[in-house]
């Protein structure tokens, strides 16, 4: 056994097992004032911002610890990490059992941290906060109502806003983070965006401009509006290079570019036009070299 983020783990080396798959015992036999203990909202400061999933919302772990700690007593549960993939990605196998009541809960947790540290402890956090989801605990933030962006904008008489503005004001926080800003990025092609101008920049420059914003990774940044303030900043890299290289092969040689990919010469390139564009004039350049 090893410890892992304070918590007793074994390393299987054995083949591993797909994440999400999850073996629980029911918890039906605790008794109702245990189970509303477990099920109490937790307090505001134990959620953040899901830096992966801008909009919605992740439970501090210490919280969880603290509310099992405060329902079960300091030794009155135990949890077993053991780490079932160690690659790329770090999967992690947490067993929580209480005792008391027969309880025995699996769940599995994974993190792709290029610091291992991290990704070992993240990913022990994240199975240990699936496990304490099926005891109820911050079962409000996993139902979504700590989504921030379902909470309407209080109305402009001060009164409290009604169930009709407040369903209108999610639809328009729906339909915002779904509207491409100028920068084309939303929640769902945030990632993989990212991952294209770490390929186009390169690595020193994409990470400078995120270190520059005080962020590691994308996966750092809490918000989609700080997202696309960053992207903005890796767009016009891009930009610059993209010109660069039009210049270096000359105009005729982009119009048949443009034209080996059908492109219209007249017409405006789409963020995804746009960088095979620039993928096929950097394999023309180092063709001719």
């Amino acid at each position: 056994m090893q410890k892992v983020n304070g918590a007793e783990s074994s390393q299987e080396r054995s083949t591993p097992v797909a994440p999400g798959t999850a073996v629980a015992a029911s918890h039906n036999g605790l008794p109702p004032e245990v189970l509303e203990k477990l099920k109490t909202p937790l307090p505001p400061e134990a959620v953040s911002p899901n830096p992966e999933r801008p909009g919605l919302s992740v439970i501090k772990v210490i919280y969880v610890v603290e509310r099992l700690n405060d329902v079960f007593g300091l030794n009155g549960w135990r949890v077993v990490n053991q780490v079932v993939e160690s690659g790329r990605m770090v999967v992690v196998k947490a067993t929580v059992t209480i005792p008391e009541y027969g309880i025995v809960i699996e769940q599995y947790g994974g993190n792709d941290n290029p610091d291992r540290g991290d990704a070992y402890k993240g990913a022990c956090t994240d199975a240990l906060s699936k496990c304490a989801s099926y005891l109820g605990i911050g079962m409000d933030v996993y139902k979504g109502l700590r989504d921030e962006r379902l909470k309407a904008a209080p109305s402009s008489s001060g009164c409290q806003p009604t169930a009709r503005t407040t369903n209108q004001g999610a639809r328009r926080a729906a339909a915002d983070n779904a509207r491409p800003e100028p920068t084309g990025l939303t929640t769902k092609n945030m990632v993989e965006r990212f991952a294209t101008m770490r390929r186009i920049v390169g690595s020193q420059d994409y990470e400078a401009i995120l270190s520059a914003n005080g962020y590691r990774d994308v996966t750092n940044i809490p918000s989609l509006e700080k997202a696309r303030d960053v992207y903005r900043a890796l767009v016009n890299v891009f930009r610059a290079r993209y010109r660069n290289a039009r210049v270096a092969l000359g105009e005729a040689e982009y119009s048949k570019i443009l034209r080996e990919l059908r492109f219209s010469p007249k017409a405006k390139l789409g963020p995804e036009q746009a960088v095979r564009v620039f993928n096929f004039m950097t394999e023309t350049m180092y063709g001719k070299q």
